[in-house]
């Protein structure tokens, strides 16, 4: 699947043309969408998400090294298509199999239990942490886009530690892969607290119920006024995105 609107190229182009627009510069979507080159970047950086390998369409693949459960999906995607849970061999071939329809390149993630949070990051501040609740197996495509399917928790029920942690990790996020005026960052809190980030969002989205709309208006922002802060940053910028 090609999605030209996050990963680089159409902000490349409005850069050589001069024109401004909302959201990050070219390197830095280039960073975000890359999975693997985002991962990495955390990890130098000292920040955990969940441990990978990577595998090549029309490579052999050796199934005997990868652990269950674990999670599969395209390198360079968005929305959760093409993502599975899987923890069987067959469910394995089957999810590798859906993950190479969209893309020749995909991430094989050791599978990390725990609570779905969410941190949406305006004009380089962090906005109050909102938790994902899926009724029914897990934060896919499905669930994220028809209503009723998931609970979203905002403020999340967390205590202020944990608040503050995942703020700061957000916004460490937000800063190594150069991301713009607003972001979202994904998050998956275990047992023991531990942190993963699972991803970064140049592009979260903008409907009145989207995530990072419904964190702005925790703190008073309303919509209208959030879509015209993000409107007014883009044509007020002078120097590139």
């Amino acid at each position: 699947m090609v999605l030209y609107g996050e990963d680089g190229k159409l902000q490349a182009l409005f850069e050589l043309e001069g024109i401004n627009y909302t959201g990050t510069s070219s390197v830095g979507c280039t960073l975000a969408m890359d999975k693997e080159l985002s991962k990495k970047l955390m990890v130098a950086d000292n920040i955990k998400t969940a441990k990978w390998v990577s595998l090549n369409k029309n490579e052999e693949v050796n199934l005997e090294k990868i652990k269950f459960p674990c999670v599969v999906k395209p390198c360079s995607n968005g929305s959760s298509i093409g993502v599975s849970i899987v923890r069987t061999n067959e469910e394995l071939k089957e999810a590798i199999r859906i993950a190479f329809k969209y893309e020749d390149k995909i991430l094989v993630e050791e599978y990390i239990s725990g609570r779905e949070f969410s941190v949406g990051i305006l004009d380089n501040k962090a906005l109050p942490a909102i938790e994902i609740v899926a009724k029914e197996g897990f934060y896919d495509y499905k669930n994220k886009y028809q209503a009723g399917l998931v609970d979203e928790i905002c403020p999340a029920n967390i205590d202020e530690n944990l608040a503050k942690e995942l703020s700061e990790i957000a916004l460490k996020v937000h800063k190594i892969l150069h991301l713009g005026y607003y972001s979202r960052i994904d998050f998956i809190v275990d047992k023991n607290y531990g942190i993963y980030c699972l991803e970064a969002n140049t592009l979260p989205g903008m409907t009145p119920t989207s995530l990072l709309p419904q964190e702005a208006l925790s703190i008073g922002i309303s919509y209208e006024e959030l879509c015209e802060k993000i409107c007014l940053n883009a044509k007020n910028r002078k120097e590139k995105p």
